[in-house]
Order: C-alpha cells, then structure tokens, then sequence
C-alpha cells in the first residue's frame, strides 16, 4: 500500500522488511521443517507454500502474523502516517531510521533508498539503490525494459531544464527504439509477447519482428509515462 499523502517525489529514505518473513515466524512457533534447509530460499518456499495449501489457518496465520510484526514496528518506533512511504506484507519504506528493533524477530534495514518516485496513480513506484533502478508493483513488469529504466538513476534533481531535457530523452528512447529487445515481453522459456499497432503476438524468433510494427506507445503509456508525469509534477 502507497501513502496516499505523501510527495510523489522522495530522497534518502529507508526500506525495511522481516528477513525470510514467514520461515522465521514459523521457526519461532518451533514448527517442524523436517529436513528442509532453510537457507536454501527456493526449498523453503516450496516447503511452506506445500504446507499452506489446503490450510486455511496456517496461512492466515502467516499473513496476520506478518501484518502485526510490521505494525509492532511503526508503533513501537512512533512513525507517523507521513513518515510513512508503502507498506508491505512483510516490511515498510520510511523516512526515518529506527531507533527501536527486536532480536526475536528482526526488522532489517535492507535499503538506503537514495531516490524514489511514485507513479501519479499511486499504484507502483520505482526507487534508486546503488545505482541500480528497482520497480514494484508495475503489471508485466519484465527485466528488458530496464533498458529505459535506468536512465532515471542519472536524472540530475540539481538543475530543472537538465532534469526536463533528461525526461525527454527518456520518453524518446522508448518511442524512438529500434531494438525489439526491449519489447519482447517472455511468455516462457522459448517464447515471448509482443504489443503491435494490430494487436498482441507470440514469437519465438525475435528476428522476425519489425521494429517498425511495434506499439511502442502504449509500452510508454503502460511502464514508464506515470513516473515521468510524477516527476514533472513536483518539479515544475
């Protein structure tokens, strides 16, 4: 959930989350695991996802217990509703460092968030760490089109009509690209999708596209338009 309040537009703030969340809340309540190892990530998520299924309380269980551990934590710590940027399931992104946390079931600062930007319809958000652009809660999101995502880790926030002429080279980078690359939407392992002026395609070969065919519009209204119009607005 996205802070319906705050600025669009945020600067050195701080992502925290429950390492593992659900395998240390389970390991608390000294559930058996049997001989899983838990610090193989994708056993234990098969493990506790087998485990779940058809177990309506266990998994309740979870979700409510992930919920608290997050509200315990802005609580204890008395951070204020703007102080607030998104919460998750099993973490938040705040402005202020924590001054209080718990070794029995830790809130890890995973993050120093150096820029974040939520899109104007407050549904996703894309934020800058170690130089690196990460997205969350963009439909489809797919890692080709970091080809256009990361030139918003070298915006310069300093100088406006640098900023502005940045913006655009970012919105024609994506209406201008000839490389089908970065519009190649994976299906699955062989295959992808692609948006055409005449209507989504599967391919296998993506020679055989026409960079020329592709809706790159709509690429740009759907990924990237929301970000760049969030920007535009606090800056203008």
């Amino acid at each position: 959930m996205i802070n319906e309040t705050c600025p669009l537009l945020l600067h050195d703030v701080y992502g925290y989350d429950i390492v593992s969340a659900y395998p240390t809340i389970l390991k608390k309540q000294f559930y058996d695991f049997k001989d899983v190892d838990l610090d193989n990530k994708a056993e234990r998520n098969i493990f506790i996802g087998t485990q779940q299924r058809g177990n309506e309380n266990l998994s309740q269980f979870l979700i409510k217990s992930a919920d608290s551990l997050v509200s315990f934590y802005l609580l204890e710590n008395n951070v204020t509703d703007k102080e607030i940027i998104s919460t998750q399931r099993d973490g938040f992104i705040i402005t202020k460092l924590l001054d209080t946390n718990d070794d029995f079931v830790e809130m890890k600062l995973r993050e120093y968030i150096d820029l974040l930007v939520i899109s104007t319809d407050r549904k996703k958000f894309l934020y800058l760490v170690d130089d690196e652009i990460k997205v969350k809660g963009v439909p489809y999101y797919y890692d080709g089109l970091q080809t256009f995502y990361k030139m918003f880790a070298k915006l310069n926030f300093y100088n406006k009509s640098v900023l502005f002429e940045q913006m655009e080279q970012i919105k024609n980078a994506v209406l201008n690209c000839k490389d089908v690359k970065p519009f190649l939407i994976p299906k699955d392992e062989t295959s992808f999708i692609v948006s055409t002026y005449t209507g989504k395609i599967e391919v296998k070969d993506p020679d055989f596209i026409d960079p020329d065919t592709i809706d790159r519009k709509k690429y740009f209204n759907h990924f990237i338009k929301g970000f760049l119009g969030a920007i535009y607005l606090e800056c203008y």
